[in-house]
């Protein structure tokens, strides 16, 4: 069994209101959530961490496995000596968030997934665009990318597969793009092979506690379809579709993000 890490993370918000758990996508870091953190930091104390293998928390070796993500995160709350967390993640985030939310049910208050998938096919399913749609196949030529030409390249992927043409010059995509940027091979590998493992899909029913399911409505990575299919088989789950968004709607459509986030946090966060 892998040795649970300390993360590196950042506080923000309300000290005293319920905590939520920010987790970001990969490959990220904590710094991916600065959109939510005014509107969301009012009422609530806001917990970003960067998992292992990115942003200021160390980089082990590969692989690393979406339980070993999960583990980390379990620390990192017994260190904050938080019994239960609102749990909120993006993309690998919220892969993440349903492993964390299976194996530690207790500690989940309630669950927010953005932008995700139950599953991560080794190739593209029929009817998707292979040049995005997200597979283990399509993650492991990547990270071959990386480790020959290092993270300048998965920047540009990066961009072109998760905002809409029209965003992906703008400042805030581009500060995306530096986050990507300052993360390293080893670390897109180790994720790569958690994420190609990844399928929870026959597990979702179960999710016990409220769910907050968020696609963007143009995502090519992980099509609303993926979200339906997770609020169909989670039994306390709502779907709520943000508009002309892509992969990563919270910098692409922050407000309506926001708006959406913060009704499922004022309903069940405690």
């Amino acid at each position: 069994m892998t040795t649970p890490l300390d993360l590196h993370y950042r506080e923000d918000g309300n000290p005293n209101g319920p905590p939520v758990l920010l987790v970001h996508a990969f490959p990220t870091s904590h710094a991916l959530w600065a959109h939510q953190i005014q509107a969301l930091g009012r009422r609530y104390r806001l917990i970003r961490p960067d998992l292992r293998g990115f942003g200021r928390s160390p980089v082990p070796a590969p692989p690393y496995s979406m339980e070993a993500f999960a583990a980390d995160l379990a620390r990192l709350l017994d260190r904050l000596e938080i019994e239960r967390v609102n749990y909120i993640g993006i993309s690998m985030g919220g892969m993440i968030g349903q492993v964390f939310s299976l194996t530690y049910p207790e500690r989940v208050q309630s669950l927010g997934l953005c932008m995700t998938t139950s599953v991560v096919p080794e190739d593209t399913p029929e009817g998707d665009d292979p040049a995005y749609s997200i597979c283990a196949r399509l993650f492991r030529r990547a990270a071959a990318t990386a480790e020959t030409e290092g993270m300048e390249p998965i920047v540009a992927m990066c961009l072109d597969r998760w905002f809409t043409p029209a965003f992906q010059a703008s400042e805030p995509a581009l500060r995306v793009g530096q986050i990507v940027r300052e993360n390293s091979p080893k670390g897109y590998r180790g994720g790569v092979d958690a994420m190609s493992a990844f399928d929870v899909t026959s597990r979702l029913p179960e999710i016990s506690m409220p769910t907050l399911v968020m696609p963007g409505a143009q995502d090519q990575g992980t099509p609303v379809r993926c979200s339906e299919e997770i609020a169909a088989l989670i039994p306390d789950a709502r779907l709520e579709i943000i508009d002309d968004a892509r992969h990563i709607a919270i910098v692409e459509q922050p407000e309506a993000c926001n708006r959406h986030l913060l009704q499922h946090l004022d309903r069940f966060a405690a």
